[in-house]
């Protein structure tokens, strides 16, 4: 049956209204929706669970909408099919097929084409299960009051259950918001693809489901360092508007809201001689921030320096908080990692992070905090809880993917165990390096004429202010088992020497380190990416 989602939105509406919880969605005072610290609906989560839900989905052939074949981006457009959405395998590029199909469940179900399908996710498209997302035509008609479904496949968690895992926790987490999650089992023309999490959709319903404004800014970060690249790149007109749209969501994808000048005014804060304290406390929530900068860091989710995160901005507001998204990286291990990436180090090219950072009080302040999150939230206990409901939902889909070998029960119930046992590590490495210098970005020119090879960094800042000094190698080899070149103690930001090298590739790398303590040692931010592996903290350099 179709659902009336007026009825369902007028009853949240008096809910809200009467309980003081949120104003109307179509608000139109200059009452922000939120004002200090950010508090989550809990009676939207109250119909939330941890059972498999059923999505079907039939494609029309021919297929309503129109798209190159994917193996000939060039040829004439013709009806597109699941192949073309399958091999969308670049986010990057502009070949973005979509289809037209009928979307229904136990709870929904139409006759006609309902709703769109295609592929989503980063560099996960390229994985031999793939990510999908729903959207549902309708802007009434919608499933469960929401109208967008991002379907996660997280090949690369053998546990399957972290996205949900993290969000059922941050439910429970005060001055952040968390996401709707559900298990889904997809049938795509009645053949079975399996298991995946939906992962509520951060839009226009998002906002309307927890009692907020409609016109509130969304922003989902996709290159976000807030530095002067992304305040150059959003800059927008008197009425608040883009001035080159597809720059401006090359830093932030916009996902709601259409006056974004709070935004430009909140950059050039953070890029200005302005105290960072003085900023944070005019333009963030100081509360959400350490949030969402603790909860990473206990669950050891590395990947949040630019993306995978969300900005949300009230309408008639300056304040900006912090969402989480994406937590299939969750508890990276060390042999997924460089020293670069551990514990505070991994935000270091984002500004406003390097400058609030810089602060010993917030640095102390986010470590307590981390500390309390382990404790009472990120607990054995709750974790294992929360474990043990989700098993009878996925442990049976197991067998079922194509990798079995590493996809088995036994698999499974070693990866959502070891969810519990790294936690002391997550807690480890990250109290590891506290003390250590941070991360510099290196260069390295070689002159073949004459034999030189100039290098240049960075420098490296120790938050205890210690002195610090820079050692280089050069190999013939990316892991250094054999030295060309090795210089240690240099002050100075930059070398140049002449080096007589035969024709090849050779690998370099600058370390910083604590003049009076060589165990208090950095990398830089480079990275090698080899077919094989990522080697950090190392550039290649070519003899011809």
């Amino acid at each position: 049956m179709l659902v009336n989602v007026k009825s369902r939105f007028l009853f949240l509406f008096i809910v809200l209204t009467l309980t003081g919880c949120g104003g109307s969605s179509n608000n139109v005072s200059k009452q922000p929706s939120v004002i200090g610290d950010i508090k989550d609906n809990e009676r939207w989560y109250q119909d939330a669970n941890t059972n498999v839900i059923s999505f079907d989905i039939t494609i029309p052939n021919p297929n309503s909408y129109n798209c190159a074949p994917w193996d000939d981006v060039t040829a004439p457009p013709r009806p597109c099919t699941l192949d073309d959405i399958n091999h969308d395998v670049d986010p990057f590029d502009s070949y973005e097929p979509i289809l037209g199909v009928e979307f229904s469940t136990q709870d929904y179900s139409d006759n006609i084409e309902n709703a769109t399908f295609k592929i989503k996710g980063g560099y996960s498209r390229e994985a031999e299960q793939k990510s999908y997302s729903i959207k549902l035509n309708s802007k009434t008609n919608l499933f469960y009051s929401q109208r967008k479904f991002p379907l996660a496949k997280s090949q690369s968690d053998q546990s399957r259950i972290k996205n949900k895992l993290c969000f059922d926790i941050m439910r429970e987490i005060p001055n952040i918001t968390s996401l709707k999650t559900q298990f889904v089992q997809l049938f795509i023309d009645g053949n079975d693809y399996g298991l995946f999490t939906h992962v509520e959709a951060y839009r226009k319903e998002f906002l309307i489901n927890r009692g907020w404004n409609d016109k509130d800014n969304l922003y989902n970060a996709t290159g976000m360092f807030f530095d002067a690249w992304a305040l150059e790149n959003t800059a927008v007109n008197a009425k608040g508007e883009p001035l080159n749209e597809a720059k401006f969501e090359e830093i932030l994808e916009i996902k709601n809201g259409k006056d974004h000048r709070a935004l430009q005014e909140m950059l050039r804060a953070v890029n200005s001689n302005m105290d960072i304290d003085t900023v944070i406390a005019q333009y963030f929530n100081r509360k959400n921030y350490l949030t969402w900068l603790a909860i990473n860091l206990v669950i050891s989710n590395k990947d949040t320096t630019y993306h995978n995160f969300y900005l949300y901005n009230p309408f008639n507001s300056k304040t900006f908080y912090f969402m989480p998204w994406d937590y299939d990286g969750a508890w990276a291990t060390p042999e997924y990692l460089g020293k670069n990436e551990y514990g505070i180090s991994v935000w270091w090219e984002s500004l406003l992070a390097k400058k609030f950072l810089s602060i010993k009080k917030n640095r102390d302040d986010l470590y307590a905090l981390a500390d309390e999150m382990r404790e009472k939230y990120f607990s054995d206990t709750n974790i294992r809880q929360k474990i043990d409901s989700y098993e009878s939902s996925v442990r049976p889909f197991q067998s079922r993917y194509p990798d079995n070998e590493h996809n088995s029960d036994a698999a499974w119930q070693h990866a959502s165990d070891r969810l519990i046992s790294q936690m002391p590590e997550n807690i480890a490495l990250y109290k590891s390096v506290i003390g250590d210098p941070m991360p510099f970005t290196e260069y390295a020119d070689y002159n073949i004429t004459s034999h030189t090879l100039y290098l240049q960094w960075d420098r490296s800042v120790d938050l205890e202010n210690d002195p610090i000094v820079y050692d280089i190698n050069v190999s013939d080899n990316y892991d250094f088992n054999s030295t060309l070149l090795r210089l240690e103690n240099i002050s100075d930001l930059n070398f140049s020497t002449v080096i007589n090298l035969p024709q090849g590739t050779y690998y370099l790398k600058v370390i910083s380190k604590e003049a009076n303590n060589s165990n208090h040692w950095q990398s830089a931010f480079n990275r090698l990416e080899l077919p094989e592996k990522t080697i950090y903290g190392v550039e290649s350099f070519d003899v011809q």
